[in-house]
């Protein structure tokens, strides 16, 4: 018999915040009250803190030297770092993911590249297209089997996530998104992982000159 523990009302906070935090919910430069939020979840502020100090280990927000927390706004020096740490991490992901890769995997890269191509152009659908490029990157990880370099990016991701979604609702940037994704799939079935890679950064590359133009200096 498998025991399923249930999460702690800090952890629930905790990912409570985080994911209003991740989605744009809690702008940006916003303060976070702990007496606004226990009072709007209905709880002590005890585990309101303690998701607080959680977050802040994260850098998802801030202490303020007055006291109390603020979400930190997102700069250019920041989506330029994070870009430059993913380029680096997600190079070692290709180079094991063609050490690795099968016939069944391409095939669940293919799948999701089809589904995709289907509604790619549809603007009104641009949420669904950026549920597949993040599958279609999940997919690449998982063939990897580096979990702690997942951890590694997806952490990174959080910072940008709003932003990416932003990305996927622009047209030429959605388009160009997947372009780049069907060739990656037919450089990895064609055993040629120095072209993949290469392309991949310039894919990462493009994102970062898009999302620079999102965010203050």
């Amino acid at each position: 018999m498998v025991i399923k523990k249930k999460k702690s009302i800090r952890e629930q906070v905790y990912d409570y915040l985080k994911e209003e935090i991740v989605n744009g919910k809690i702008k940006e430069g916003s303060r976070i009250v702990e007496e606004e939020f226990a009072e709007k979840l209905n709880i002590s502020r005890t585990p309101i803190r303690e998701a607080l100090r959680m977050l802040e280990l994260e850098g998802l927000i801030e202490a303020r030297e007055k006291g109390g927390v603020t979400v930190p706004k997102t700069t250019k020096k920041d989506v330029e770092e994070v870009v430059k740490i993913r380029i680096a991490l997600e190079t070692v992901i290709f180079e094991e993911l063609f050490e690795r890769v099968t016939e069944k995997d391409i095939e669940k890269l293919e799948e999701n590249v089809a589904k995709a191509d289907a509604i790619v152009n549809d603007e009104k659908k641009s949420l669904e297209v950026f549920r597949y490029f993040s599958e279609f990157n999940k997919i690449l990880y998982n063939i990897s089997d580096l979990p702690r370099v997942v951890t590694l990016i997806n952490n990174l991701n959080l910072y940008l996530k709003k932003f990416r979604k932003i990305s996927a609702e622009n047209n030429n940037r959605r388009l160009s998104a997947h372009r780049d994704h069907t060739e990656i799939v037919n450089l990895i079935k064609a055993g040629k992982k120095d072209e993949a890679i290469a392309i991949n950064k310039k894919h990462l590359l493009e994102a970062k000159e898009f999302l620079m133009k999102q965010v203050e200096n």
